[in-house]
């Protein structure tokens, strides 16, 4: 008795087609939360970011009144790799994040004081997502 049967999959371009532009739409979604913060937690882990933590992450920090030296910069972490939901919300409260963004493709921002609208809403992690998850401009 065969426990498993062969059944031949074929897909069409538009199947391939819907499934491609659905993995690109999971780049534009994501999911954030506020916290209460701990901004000198925050500064000193954005300060000094690949000291032997669990993750490894990009510091993206710009001024948020246009002017370069006036201390209102917004100051965001993206975990270079790919994190679940919960995982990308806990490591957040560790560093001092006044708030995260979770973006559906696996990629994840840590947010700080003087951000507005949960930092940049663009997914820029390193090493996500994952290879094979194409851009929108190939």
């Amino acid at each position: 008795m065969e426990l498993f049967v062969k059944i031949p999959i074929f897909l069409t371009l538009g199947q391939v087609l819907l499934a491609y532009a659905s993995m690109t739409e999971l780049r534009r979604k994501s999911h954030t939360e506020e916290f209460e913060g701990m901004s000198a937690l925050f500064r000193a882990m954005s300060s000094s970011p690949n000291d032997g933590y669990t993750y490894n992450w990009s510091v993206v920090s710009f001024s948020t009144d246009g002017k370069p030296d006036s201390g209102l910069n917004c100051t965001v972490l993206y975990l270079d790799q790919c994190t679940s939901w919960n995982r990308c919300r806990q490591t957040c409260l560790k560093t001092g994040a006044t708030s995260y963004r979770w973006f559906h493709d696996g990629c994840c921002e840590c947010v700080g004081e003087h951000c507005m609208n949960y930092g940049i809403n663009e997914s820029k992690c390193r090493l996500c997502p994952e290879p094979g998850f194409e851009d929108e401009e190939d």
